[in-house]
């Protein structure tokens, strides 16, 4: 079978996490014997040509450099994205991102096109005139929120998808309320994690004492506010541990002014971003990875499959797809959403009983190797394309 992979992000060097998972599921088609190319756009010091272990990669040119700005800053709702200048350029990116297809389709002449977010990417396949399977990732489900403009532009790009999938079944549902009659239910099909890698981070030596791990963005919706007070109440019950918090947002100067008021800045470790490869140790060394999110926010949470797998026990709430990762009492533990008390109970609950502890990290791991590995992952998304390129072959 001959894909061609659409994407406005794809890893631009070794360790980028810019679509990270997008080239794990090329790498991994490519290693189950199918020829695959690549289109992504340009940007600055990235090769316009190259190939990512065995799969061709043509990074598309649509503007002088130091304008080719959209892509690989943030995802298709951030403020990079869709900031003035980004927009000023927007036209001159979609007309490249179109001509750079047509043109991959008319040099490789691919059985299927597999397209990753609905906008740019799907849109612009939806008019190339092949068949082609669309994936969601959630920041693009969340466009669908916004106004009518999105909406009817999404309605064309899925009604034409010979079929639709995305990670986790909470934004399944949230597709088909957004986009009705589809031509088929949308398919839950999860992204490849780089397993063994992650597996590595286990041999880590446990930080003492204990340490909690939170690693995402620092927004007001990913409810760090309330893992802090839930570690001011661990520390009022004297069960040790420390809480060291990796990432960066808007709400970090808040987020440390709120340790300063509950009188635990000696427990708590801010980091920046790390890279990618140093978050196996990150996990590895942590008793517990929380994702404490509010509300709906959170389309899968990645981090505690890798966390999981590393050898963290992990917390989280019933936000989004987080569910379909930690399930209660068999692979971790959820907490009220919003309620430190209750975070606090949960994380004491971990910290005080190494058996339990065990016991739920021990199923996590085995659970999220037989769904994330590349080769799971990949082999469920192949048979899909095999069977949407034979509904509707190519012309």
């Amino acid at each position: 079978m001959r894909i061609l992979v659409v994407s406005h992000n794809y890893p631009r060097f070794p360790g980028d996490p810019a679509g990270g998972y997008v080239a794990r599921l090329a790498r991994a088609a490519h290693a189950a014997g199918a020829k695959v190319w690549v289109v992504a756009p340009h940007t600055p010091g990235a090769a316009s040509e190259e190939s990512d272990r065995g799969v061709p990669v043509c990074r598309f040119r649509y503007a002088p450099g130091l304008l080719e700005r959209i892509g690989y800053r943030g995802d298709v709702r951030s403020r990079a994205f869709l900031s003035p200048l980004s927009l000023l350029v927007l036209p001159l990116y979609l007309t490249g991102f179109a001509r750079a297809v047509r043109r991959a389709v008319a040099a490789f002449a691919p059985d299927l096109i597999h397209a990753h977010w609905w906008f740019p990417a799907g849109w612009v396949v939806a008019g190339a005139g092949m068949p082609f399977v669309l994936t969601c990732h959630g920041s693009d489900v969340r466009l669908l929120d916004r106004g009518v403009l999105f909406p009817r532009l999404a309605r064309r790009v899925f009604g034409q998808a010979g079929a639709v999938t995305t990670v986790s079944h909470f934004l399944a549902a949230d597709i088909e309320r957004h986009v009705p009659r589809l031509k088929r239910p949308v398919v839950v099909a999860p992204m490849p994690v780089e397993v063994d890698r992650f597996e590595a981070g286990a041999a880590t030596p446990k930080a003492r004492p204990p340490r909690i791990l939170y690693a995402g963005n620092l927004l007001e919706s990913k409810g760090v506010d309330v893992l802090l007070r839930a570690l001011a109440i661990l520390r009022e019950r004297s069960i040790p541990c420390r809480l060291r918090v990796v990432g960066e947002g808007p709400a970090r100067g808040g987020l440390e002014a709120l340790a300063r008021q509950l009188g635990i800045v000696d427990a708590v470790e801010w980091s920046d971003f790390v890279p990618q490869d140093a978050m196996p140790a990150e996990y590895g060394a942590s008793t517990i990875t929380v994702l404490p999110t509010r509300g709906q926010a959170e389309g899968l949470g990645l981090v505690l499959v890798e966390a999981l797998l590393a050898g963290s026990a992990v917390v989280g709430t019933p936000a989004g797809g987080i569910p379909e990762v930690v399930v209660d009492g068999e692979t971790g533990l959820l907490a009220r959403d919003g309620d430190p008390q209750h975070l606090a109970d949960q994380l004491a609950r971990l910290l005080t009983d190494p058996a339990l502890r065990a016991r739920l990290t021990e199923a996590g791991m085995r659970r999220m190797r037989a769904t994330y590995s590349p080769a799971a992952a990949g082999g469920r998304f192949l048979a899909l394309f095999d069977a949407i390129a034979r509904d509707h072959p190519a012309r």
